[in-house]
């Protein structure tokens, strides 16, 4: 098999292809042992001979050939395997950060829907008030303009909303709602 490897190195398809038909079936076996799959086996047993054939300059002519193509098997294998773990969990990373990202959007939908009641609680303008101010930001200042009220009258019902949602016992729930919608 001497002839074989000085042969590859210098690129002889014709060597690399007698050494393919030689060793084929060995390799194959090798891969099909190890994954128990066919289609596997097949695949990892063409990435082996690319390996050989695209790392034929580091062939060693002290070294017999077959030793050479086994050790190239098995780092391909020692890859698969590291790859297969890797995609595994890289899916459990995905699929977890997807479950996050629904139980959250479980958690706003349900929130809003709070928010939703405890906002139907108020008056209209009252509520148009103080979502405009609690929830959207706008000062009291802004809000009189939009709605031509008085500042002071956009004060009061603010002061009044915060009393009746009070009231309701839903305060403390509406301000852990602020949490989830900013």
């Amino acid at each position: 098999m001497l002839n074989y490897i000085q042969n590859i190195k210098a690129g002889n398809h014709v060597s690399f292809e007698i050494v393919f038909k030689l060793c084929h079936k060995k390799v194959y076996a090798y891969f099909f042992k190890k994954t128990a799959s066919e289609d596997i086996a097949q695949e990892l047993t063409q990435l082996a001979f690319i390996k050989l054939w695209n790392f034929k300059h580091t062939l060693s002519e002290e070294h017999e050939l077959d030793l050479q193509l086994f050790r190239i098997a098995k780092t391909t294998l020692l890859d698969y395997f590291k790859k297969l773990g890797n995609d595994d969990r890289n899916l459990k990373l995905y699929y977890h950060r997807i479950s996050e990202e629904a139980d959250e959007q479980s958690q706003k939908f349900e929130t809003n829907q709070q928010l939703e009641v405890v906002l139907n609680r108020l008056p209209p303008t009252r509520k148009k008030v103080f979502i405009l101010n609690r929830l959207q930001g706008y000062s009291y200042k802004e809000i009189s303009e939009q709605l031509s009220i008085s500042p002071r009258t956009v004060e009061k019902h603010i002061s009044l909303a915060i009393k009746q949602l009070n009231g309701y016992a839903y305060l403390p729930i509406f301000l852990l709602l602020f949490k989830f919608l900013r």
